[in-house]
């Protein structure tokens, strides 16, 4: 996602969303895992670190062996990067939620 338009996005945000939480990254930050937090008014994203995917191949590769269920979510493409946000509400226009987000 593009942190720009996600701000944006953010800032529009339905009022029925009460509450949403999950993980994500951004395009200029391709390496960084965030957490992304909304209750309310209250907003906050914080870097949380690397994802797996940026290991040193040796090291993910023994990371795999030790953490199994790290290969559940991973992509040939983008390891285990992804965008997972949770959106928790009310009477939620979810068809809209989703094309803000893709937009």
């Amino acid at each position: 996602m593009n942190l720009g338009k996600f701000d944006e996005f953010v800032s529009r945000m339905p009022k029925s969303v009460i509450r949403a939480k999950g993980i994500c990254y951004f395009t200029n930050e391709y390496d960084v895992c965030y957490l992304f937090e909304q209750a309310g008014k209250q907003v906050s994203l914080k870097d949380i670190g690397l994802w797996f995917a940026t290991m040193p191949a040796n090291e993910l590769a023994d990371m795999m062996i030790r953490e199994p269920n790290l290969r559940r979510d991973w992509d040939d493409d983008y390891g285990d990067r992804m965008q997972k946000i949770v959106f928790i509400g009310q009477k939620m226009d979810k068809d809209a939620i989703i094309k803000a987000l893709d937009e």
